[in-house]
């Protein structure tokens, strides 16, 4: 088979007659239809993302999410068909055959692309875990989406909004990006000049009740004095870098709990629950379209690079995806 394989340069190496791997127990053979790019696909290019399945010498098959069907499954698999559709998270997806654990395999609801479909694992699952399980949102409040035109963002704003949300409020640091939140169902609030005054006006001066950061540095800090007494923030990504600067006045005197997240230490019974707690609710919300990916551009397998350094520029809002519908089976 054909996979973009990292570990050979600054460059993903599209390389030719890669062995096709084989399912063990509680895995499933997936071709792959198409597969999502993801910033920490980049970051893995440079040695800053974890990596467990790269081979002896540092080689690695790219990708972690995908959409595709069925084609085989190992021993305790009972209930996967042959030919099912299924997306889901999972190492190696940038390839015309994954493996991946059944427990994390969604099925693709009806009417879905597979170029939708393979846009939406990684960030439902981000979104649903932090949201839902570590925030405790149950339907009624306030959120701010921070860093709303990525991907994880777009799916955020959806999901919050079809979750009872309100308002939902979130980011961006350009003015030509606002509408985009708009048309995913946010108020745009653009840049962090008087980040904190914005959101007390909004809320009607209670503050947000709760932060989604996919963006951390001086945008945290400036949210959390917008945030209502006992409210919480959800730290995902750092897209403005590591460090951050807080007053621990505001985080003490407002009592709010911040929780940091991320899946790449996560084990794989923890990734299975994290897909598990998905549940059928939540697709249902995909399947009617309340809850969908924003796809800003589809590119060739054969020119997955050229998505990276699109998705690298910054110009994206939404997911970069890759069309493997066109590759050549082995």
């Amino acid at each position: 088979m054909q996979a973009l394989r990292g570990g050979h340069g600054p460059q993903w190496k599209l390389l030719q007659d890669v062995p096709v791997p084989e399912p063990g127990p509680g895995e499933l053979l997936v071709r792959v239809r198409a597969a999502g790019l993801n910033r920490a696909d980049l970051l893995a290019l440079g040695g800053g993302y974890p990596v467990p399945h790269a081979d002896d010498d540092g080689t690695f098959t790219a990708g972690m999410e995908l959409a595709g069907e069925v084609v085989a499954a190992g021993p305790g698999t009972a209930g996967r068909g042959l030919g099912d559709r299924v997306f889901c998270t999972g190492a190696g997806a940038f390839a015309e055959y994954a493996v991946v654990d059944a427990r994390r395999a969604l099925p693709v609801p009806s009417g879905l692309s597979w170029t939708d479909a393979a846009a939406l694992p990684v960030a439902l699952e981000t979104v649903h875990d932090a949201l839902v399980t570590q925030a405790g949102f149950t339907g009624s409040g306030s959120v701010l989406v921070l860093g709303g035109t990525t991907g994880v963002g777009q799916v955020a704003i959806r999901l919050a909004s079809a979750l009872g949300a309100s308002p939902v409020l979130a980011t961006t640091t350009s003015a030509a990006k606002a509408d985009a939140l708009a048309a995913a169902g946010a108020t745009p609030l653009v840049g962090t000049s008087d980040l904190a005054s914005s959101l007390l006006s909004l809320t009607d001066g209670s503050g947000v009740d709760v932060v989604l950061d996919l963006v951390g540095g001086e945008y945290l800090a400036a949210a959390l004095a917008g945030m209502r007494i006992g409210g919480v923030a959800i730290q995902i990504g750092r897209l403005a870098g590591p460090p951050s600067t807080l007053d621990l006045n505001t985080l003490a005197f407002r009592r709010l709990r911040l929780i940091g997240t991320t899946f790449s230490v996560r084990s794989a019974d923890e990734r299975a629950a994290v897909a598990g707690a998905v549940g059928s609710g939540v697709l249902d919300l995909v399947g009617d379209g309340r809850v969908r990916a924003t796809v800003d551009r589809v590119v060739p397998f054969d020119q997955g690079v050229s998505g990276a350094e699109y998705l690298r520029s910054g110009g994206a809002v939404g997911k970069v995806v890759l069309d493997l519908n066109g590759a050549s089976v082995g």
